[in-house]
């Protein structure tokens, strides 16, 4: 049976062949109406949807978009968002996406860059922030806001409805947005994305309509996808990274469509936990900093408890963590273990996935950095697998995978063929619906068959990436560099937009692209990605020092909220560290440390020793020219609006290290 994702060579195609198939089906679903915010979640159906972009497409056809004309797509995510990117595919134009955050300059940048024709922004107030630089972009002819605009501030200015209206009173220029998107090829560039540049500016990668192809087929063809859709279970994602991202473009947009999946938008990062119990959504794609947040909220829970339920509590974790390693091994459980397993859960794991809105949370996905183990660990020990991929804008995201894949093909025996259906059964339906599958007697009967038969085909290892995609070649260079070839990675030819000799300077003369990182494979086909190349740290010892892992050790302290490690070209290694203040200040109160601000709490000689402590133990764990020799607390989190983050939350250790150059100088005096 061929699939829409594989039949539709462009993304274009697959939303309107799945329009036509789910017309009446919800698709997504927001807290915004009419383009504004509103206290209740709002439904688009797949049909809705569809007549928008046809709208809004032949809108920008009739206001002079033409083939491979580049529009910015400048807003926060909205179901507006995905609508104005398919009206611009099928206008045959190409979508820019650009951060919401970013500065007028940066803005200004991207679009001249890219000699942007037009800019659809979220709202009046990134409408006003594009209105404000068009004088510095000559090729900006009109921008368009996703927000109602009672009162064009300028005559360049149209507001959604009415680019729509002017669509939908143009039947000549709808004809022609069918015919253009129905002329779509694989070859046509599908969005020219701006890697967030944590040094110097940004680059545009083109991506073409068969990279994002490539790339859907990499997310589906593992085996939980394909019973999913095989099965018509219509599932709910939570989409919360930014979709200018192109982990969250490919996985929570692209994926999804593929998949008929309704995709709920949540208000910002800064509401995830209240839309997580809104939605308690069955997939969810994020950062490890969420999984982090929550593991950690978990276990500070675990220590206040008193008495018999801190037993209890004790007890469930300790079993978890049994049972996960035997998972993660790809090793049966014992039926002693299992049957504690299950009691574990049901008592205890099941209550926490529901307060964190976790209950109904089938598939989990992590990238962008790397999740640390015992993460993974302990949301396996709640049922909940967290797959972990690799990939970069270039490899249009993933080009490796921890998703649950087998080690070698199942026997052809009904039996087998049972158990998939079982797994289907107990870990899609039942957990999707909220159920506890550890609560029914088919149901612990069901996952015994699963976790005897299936289970250990299912291998995935914690601090891994996974093994190479479907039709991805990679290879280690001399130096340590991960090196791949595949049909999710960008092109020689098409490359960075505008920069063809920078283009040939990322490929090696047999056509691998330099990912820029730094990796090896164990001994069973497993990636583990250990720094980025240009992160690595050399002492004036002449010692390389990949400074990722230590900071991760730091950060998996939970009085650490961020670390920076230093000592490129200087005799020792230094860490400026942010503190966890919350806890600190917690902490501070029970040492009856008086009240103070966190500028004068860093530097009281308790809380100091407190950290040197910390760091004692992680320094434990490393080799003695990795070890931290002066560390530095620092007031303030990094951010992205104070320059030391990238929009997605990478450390920019240039801005940090010349930030911070009084700080560094003075742990090396």
């Amino acid at each position: 049976m061929a699939y829409a994702y594989q039949t539709e060579d462009t993304q274009c195609g697959l939303f309107f062949t799945q329009a036509r198939r789910f017309e009446n089906d919800v698709f997504m679903r927001a807290k915004l109406k009419n383009g504004e915010p509103c206290p209740q979640w709002t439904d688009i159906t797949w049909g809705e949807a569809a007549r928008e972009a046809g709208d809004l497409g032949a809108g920008l056809i009739e206001s002079g978009i033409a083939k491979n004309d580049r529009i910015g797509l400048f807003s926060r995510n909205r179901p507006r968002w995905v609508i104005a990117d398919q009206a611009i595919q099928g206008a045959g134009g190409i979508g820019v996406p650009i951060y919401p955050t970013s500065t007028d300059n940066q803005l200004a940048f991207i679009l001249n860059d890219c000699s942007a024709k037009a800019v659809i922004a979220g709202d009046r107030e990134l409408m006003a922030q594009a209105l404000r630089i068009k004088a510095q972009v000559p090729s900006l002819e009109f921008i368009v806001s996703l927000s109602p605009v009672a009162d064009p501030p300028d005559p360049c200015v149209i507001d959604y409805d009415g680019l729509m209206r002017k669509g939908a009173d143009s039947p000549s220029a709808r004809a022609q947005f069918d015919q253009r998107r129905k002329a779509l090829k694989s070859t046509d560039t599908g969005a020219i994305i701006y890697t967030s540049g944590t040094t110097g500016n940004p680059k545009g990668v083109v991506l073409s309509q068969a990279n994002f192809k490539a790339q859907t087929d990499v997310l589906i063809s593992t085996p939980i996808p394909k019973k999913i859709i095989d099965r018509g279970v219509r599932l709910e994602s939570l989409c919360f990274l930014p979709l200018c991202h192109i982990m969250a473009r490919t996985a929570d947009y692209h994926l999804q469509m593929a998949l008929g999946t309704t995709i709920n938008f949540s208000r910002s990062i800064n509401t995830i936990q209240e839309d997580l119990l809104d939605v308690r959504p069955n997939i969810l794609f994020s950062v490890p900093r969420l999984y982090e947040k929550i593991y950690d909220a978990v276990t500070q829970h675990g220590e206040k408890l008193t008495g018999r339920r801190k037993k209890i509590f004790n007890w469930a974790m300790t079993t978890g963590n049994k049972a996960a390693d035997h998972l993660i091994a790809g090793n049966p459980l014992p039926p002693a273990l299992g049957l504690k397993f299950a009691l574990a859960n049901s008592m205890v794991f099941d209550k926490i996935r529901k307060v964190i809105g976790f209950d109904r949370l089938v598939v989990a996905g992590s990238g962008g950095a790397p999740l640390p183990a015992d993460i993974t660990r302990f949301f396996r020990s709640m049922n909940i697998t967290i797959t972990e991929g690799y990939g970069l804008t270039e490899t249009t995201s993933a080009i490796t995978s921890n998703a649950p894949v087998f080690t070698e093909p199942l026997p052809d025996k009904w039996i087998y063929r049972k158990a998939m259906d079982w797994l289907v059964d107990t870990m899609i339906v039942m957990q999707g619906s909220g159920k506890c599958p550890f609560k029914s007697l088919k149901g612990v009967l069901k996952i015994t068959v699963v976790s005897k038969l299936i289970s250990p085909r299912f291998i995935i290892k914690p601090g891994c990436v996974g093994r190479p995609c479907k039709d991805t070649e990679i290879r280690i260079a001399r130096d340590g560099e991960v090196l791949v070839k595949g049909p999710q990675v960008f092109s020689k030819d098409a490359g960075y937009f505008n920069q063809p000799d920078k283009t040939r300077e990322e490929f090696t003369e047999d056509g691998f692209f330099k990912t820029g990182d730094i990796g090896e494979f164990d001994a069973d086909g497993m990636l583990r990605i250990t720094d980025r190349k240009k992160s690595l740290i050399v002492t004036s010892g002449g010692k390389n020092i990949a400074p990722q892992p230590v900071e991760m050790a730091l950060i998996m302290d939970p009085y650490v909220d961020q670390a920076c490690v230093i000592g490129d070209g200087r005799n020792y290694i230094t860490a400026l560290i942010v503190p966890r203040f919350d806890l600190v200040a917690e902490m501070a109160r029970e040492k009856s440390i008086p009240e103070m601000g966190n500028d004068d709490l860093i530097q009281h000689p308790e809380i100091v020793q407190f950290f040197q402590e910390r760091v004692d133990g992680v320094n434990r764990n490393l080799a003695r020219y990795e070890q931290i020799k002066k560390f530095r607390l620092l007031p303030r989190a990094f951010s992205e609006e104070t320059g030391e983050l990238t929009p997605t939350q990478k450390m920019k250790r240039r801005a940090i290290y010349e930030k911070y150059a009084q700080e560094i100088d003075a742990l090396y005096q």
